[in-house]
C-alpha cells in the first residue's frame, strides 16, 4: 500500500501538472487572434499563441472545438508575413544546419559558371547577393552540415547560407580562373585563399566584392564555421545597409 507521503506527493504532482495545463490554456486565450493565409493557400483563422522559430511560425488553431498546434515554415508565407515576423534567411540557415541531417549534395544543387547569368537574374529579382563556394568534386558525397572534413564542409556552408544567398559551385579542377574579378578576390585571399570550400560573397551583378567566408582551418567543424559565419553575416548586412542609405541620400 501507498504510504500517506505517497499519496500526498502524487497529489501534489497532479496539482502542479493541471496547474500547468490551465495556465498553457490560459496564455493561448489571451493571446490576440489573427488569421494566417499561406502561400499554398491554406487559410488558418483566429489562430492564438503564435510563437517565431527560425525556420517558420507555430500558432495554435481551434479545429471543431479542439485546440490544435501548426508549424507554417518561412517558405509558404507571404513577404509581408515574412516582414511582420522578423524572418532572418541567415538565422533559419544557421539554424538548419545545426540540425545536423544527412545531405547528399550534387554540384547541380547551386548554379554554375555556365549558368552565371541565370544566378544574377535570381539575386537581382529577390534582391541577394551571391555567394561563390570553391568545391572539389570530391566533395560531393554523403555528410552532415555540422561534421569536419571537405563533404561535411560543403554541406556546412549550403545548409548554412542557400537560403540568404543566392549560391554557384565552382570547381577547384578548372574554373578558379573563370570567375569574376570581384570573386577571385575572395577564393585567394584576404582571409583564407587557398583552402576550399570557403566562399566569396559579391553583389549581385558580380561587380563588387563584399567578403570571403573561410572555412576556418584544418580542424574546422559546425562550431566553428558557424562563429565565423556569424561574423562575416553582420559584414554582408552591413555592406547592405549603408548601400541603402547611400542610395536613399541620392535620391
Amino acid at each position: 500500500m501507498a504510504s500517506e507521503n505517497e499519496n500526498l506527493e502524487n497529489g501534489n504532482m497532479r496539482t502542479k501538472f493541471l496547474c500547468a495545463i490551465l495556465i498553457t490554456c490560459l496564455a493561448v486565450m489571451n493571446c490576440p487572434a489573427e488569421d494566417i493565409t499561406t502561400l499554398d493557400g491554406h487559410k488558418y483563422e483566429n489562430v492564438t499563441g503564435l510563437t517565431v522559430k527560425p525556420d517558420g511560425i507555430f500558432f495554435i488553431v481551434n479545429t471543431e472545438g479542439s485546440l490544435k498546434g501548426v508549424k507554417v515554415p518561412f517558405s509558404n508565407l507571404p513577404d509581408d508575413l515574412k516582414k511582420k515576423y522578423n524572418y532572418d534567411p541567415y538565422e533559419e540557415g544557421l539554424y538548419i544546419a545545426r540540425q545536423n541531417r544527412p545531405m547528399n549534395l550534387k554540384i547541380n544543387n547551386a548554379y554554375r559558371l555556365a549558368n552565371l547569368e541565370e544566378a544574377k537574374k535570381k539575386a537581382q529579382a529577390e534582391q541577394k547577393m551571391i555567394g561563390f563556394i570553391m568545391v572539389w568534386d570530391v566533395m560531393f558525397q554523403p555528410s552532415v552540415p555540422m561534421g569536419s572534413g571537405g563533404p561535411n564542409d560543403l554541406a556546412g556552408f549550403y545548409a548554412a547560407f542557400n537560403k540568404a544567398l543566392v549560391l554557384v559551385f565552382v570547381r577547384h579542377e578548372n574554373e578558379l580562373d573563370k570567375v569574376p574579378d570581384a570573386v577571385k578576390k575572395g577564393f585567394f585571399g584576404p582571409d583564407e585563399g587557398g583552402f576550399a570550400p570557403n566562399m566569396a560573397v559579391v553583389t549581385e551583378d558580380c561587380s563588387r566584392f563584399i567578403c570571403e567566408i573561410p572555412l576556418g582551418g584544418n580542424n574546422s567543424n559546425g562550431y566553428v564555421r558557424e562563429q565565423i559565419f556569424r561574423k562575416k553575416i553582420a559584414e554582408i548586412k552591413k555592406f547592405v545597409e549603408n548601400r541603402e542609405a547611400a542610395k536613399g541620400q541620392t535620391k
